[in-house]
This record gives structure tokens, sequence and C-alpha cells, in this order.
């Protein structure tokens, strides 16, 4: 084997190992090093028949700059379907579908969640939110008064009763800026829906129909209690006709959503 060959093959083992991460693959053990080592956790959750999970082991995993900044994280690959307890773990961390990345601090808070395939060049920049992120959730936690920060910071990081409950505390003591309010009603009640409080969700969005229907937020609560209808009251008809009633006064950047929901059940009969 002559010199030019073994000085190549080196060259190409190096940089095959540079752009290596190295998965941590228990979930402990994780927390465990995050502690001692003082870095908030990088977690993919994957699934093996996820095609995007391995397009992102293919493509953003296999970026340099991204390997290169996963030495700031404790980097950890979940599989929930290869545990017993996967199915807790899901509905804890109200995980909606895979790929899903979460990043966390020690005490297992999600600084930040990711859902859905992802760039390289945006994962590194998620990746270098992240310790500021993590010193706000610190800051901002650091007692127990309620406060806008608080709500923001449970949404952003998808905590849904604990956002609603922030919600319900702050407009009761009017802190919660009257421009606001049919955002923060909307969020948390998508975020609830995803985690099957219907109840609850809904809570919110009629009280915007009811109340606020001078804002956009009322044409998006429309469109979800036109699903509800649908798909949890097994009414169909009565469904697609409330929202197609609603169609032409619709915004045109909402519309679509409108459209495609008429459009998709009427298929479906």
């Amino acid at each position: 084997m002559n010199k030019l060959y073994m000085i190549i093959l080196c060259f190409i083992m190096l940089v095959s190992c540079s752009n290596k991460i190295n998965w941590e693959n228990d979930f402990d053990k994780a927390i465990e090093k995050s502690k001692s080592e003082n870095k908030p956790i990088m977690m993919d959750i994957y699934t093996d028949w996820c095609g995007a999970c391995k397009e992102m082991d293919k493509t953003t995993f296999k970026n340099k700059e991204v390997s290169d900044y996963t030495t700031n994280f404790i980097t950890l690959k979940f599989n929930p379907e290869k545990l017993s307890n996967g199915d807790n773990f899901l509905k804890k961390y109200n995980i909606p579908g895979f790929p899903t990345m979460l990043f966390m601090n020690s005490d297992g808070f999600v600084i930040k969640r990711i859902i859905g395939y992802i760039e390289s060049d945006e994962l590194i920049n998620e990746m270098r939110g992240i310790k500021q992120k993590e010193e706000n959730i610190k800051n901002a936690f650091k007692d127990e008064t309620p406060s806008i920060e608080k709500l923001d910071i449970y949404i952003d990081s998808g905590y849904a009763k604990e956002a609603s409950d922030m919600y319900d505390i702050l407009i009761k003591e009017n802190k919660i800026p009257e421009d606001n309010i049919t955002k923060y009603m909307s969020k948390i009640a998508v975020m609830l829906l995803d985690n099957d409080d219907y109840e609850n969700g809904m809570r919110y969005f009629n009280e915007i129909i009811d109340k606020y229907n001078n804002q956009k937020e009322v044409y998006i609560a429309h469109y979800y209690k036109a699903l509800d209808m649908i798909v949890n009251n097994g009414q169909t008809n009565e469904g697609i006709k409330y929202i197609e009633n609603l169609t032409n006064e619709v915004p045109e950047d909402i519309k679509e959503q409108y459209i495609n929901l008429i459009d998709y059940f009427n298929l479906s009969e």
C-alpha cells in the first residue's frame, strides 16, 4: 500500500469520523450526563418505519457543522416503539408524529420542540439559540409569580395544560393585552386539541366565536368548530355547510384550509 493511498484513506476516515454524532440511546443516562456536564439534551425521536427520520440521518445529521455543534449537547436518539413504556413517553411529551426533536434541560423540561423534517441550516440556527432559551426559562421560573413570559415559554415548549392554566390566571388578573387575547386562546386551543383534550380546546374556540368575532382568529375557531362537528360529533353535512357559509368572507391566507376541508369530506362521503 503506497503512501499516497494511505494519506487519502486517513483523510477519508478523518472526515467520516468528524461528521459522526455520538448519540446516547438511554433517556435516564442522558439526563445524568446533562446534569454532570451542564449541557442541554438534543433528542431525536424516531421510528424504524419513518421515511423522514431516515432522510434526516442521511442529510441533516451528516452535515459537518451540525455534528460539530452537537458537542454543546448531550445527543440522544430515542425510538419509543422499542420500549415498553414508549406510549407513556409520547403522551407525556405530546409527540404528534415522527420525526420530532426535543431540546431539554437537565430537569427534563422541554426548551424547544421541532416537529417534522428539518434542514441542516435551520437546525443549526435552532441549536445556536437553545442556550439563551434555557437561560430565559431558568430566569422566568425563579419564583411562582404568573407572567406572560411563563405563558410564552409553556406555549413554545408545548405544555398545553400548563399554558391553559397560566392563561386562565393571567386573564382573570387582566394581565394579557387586549390585542393578544385571541392569539393566545387560539394557540392554546390547538395545543389542547393535539393533546386530545377536546372539551377545553373547543372551550377556547367557542369563546373566540362568541366574544371576539371581529378578530382574525375567529376564522381559525370556525374551522376547528366545523372539524369538531364532523369528526367528533358525526355531523358531516352540518359541518360542511357551516364552513361553506363562511368561505366567501374568510381571509385569503386561511381560505385554502377551508376549501381543503370541504373537498376532503365531500370526497369521503
